[in-house]
C-alpha cells in the first residue's frame, strides 16, 4: 500500500514529518538570531575611577587640635550629612570637646566652602588663603573630608593659591 501524501506529512505510522523536530530548533535560532535588541557594540566610554572604599562614612568625625596634634572625634551617625565640614571646623569643637582641650586652627573666614568630585579626588575651595593656613589647619580639613569621602586626594584651593595632592599624614 502507497502512504497517501497530505500537506506536508506521510501517513504511514507517523506523526508529522521525521524533520519536524530539528527544523523547530533551526527556526527558534533564527528568530533568535534575528531579532537580537540592535545594540551595536561601541568602544569603553571612560570616566572617573570607581571610588576605593565607602563613598561616605555614615559615622563620621572631625578633626580638631590637641596639644598641636591633629586627632578625630566621631560624630553621632549622620550629624554632618548635608553640612558644610569646613564650616564646621571653623566654628570649632563643642562646649563639651572643648572641656576636653581641643581646639580648631580653621580660620572662621574659611567659610563657606565649595566641594567637588575630580578624578584625583576632592577640589575644595575655601573663602580665605590657603597659603596663609597653619599645617595643623590644612590637616583638619583634609582628614576631615577623607574621612567622610575615601576618595583619593584632595585639592585646596583659596585666595588665588592652592594646596595639590593632599592626604591625611
Amino acid at each position: 500500500m502507497r502512504p497517501k501524501i497530505v500537506g506536508a506529512a506521510w501517513e504511514n505510522g507517523f506523526r508529522g514529518t521525521p524533520w519536524r523536530g530539528p527544523l523547530r530548533k533551526l527556526g527558534l535560532v533564527l528568530i533568535l538570531f534575528v531579532s537580537a535588541c540592535g545594540i551595536r557594540p561601541t568602544d569603553p566610554i571612560p570616566g572617573l575611577e570607581a571610588p576605593n572604599g565607602p563613598v561616605e562614612n555614615t559615622s563620621p568625625a572631625l578633626y580638631w587640635v590637641s596639644q598641636g596634634n591633629v586627632i578625630a572625634v566621631n560624630r553621632p551617625q549622620g550629624s554632618l550629612s548635608g553640612y558644610d565640614v569646613v564650616a564646621l571646623l571653623a566654628q570649632g569643637p563643642s562646649n563639651a570637646e572643648q572641656d576636653r582641650g581641643l581646639t580648631t586652627e580653621v580660620p572662621f573666614d574659611a567659610a563657606p566652602a565649595t566641594i567637588d568630585r575630580v578624578a584625583n579626588g576632592l577640589d575644595v575651595s575655601i573663602s580665605t588663603d590657603v597659603s596663609l593656613l597653619s599645617k595643623a589647619a590644612v590637616q583638619q580639613i583634609v582628614c576631615t573630608l577623607l574621612g567622610i569621602q575615601a576618595v583619593g586626594t584632595v585639592n585646596l584651593r583659596g585666595g588665588g593659591h592652592s594646596l595639590e595632592f593632599l592626604k591625611c599624614a
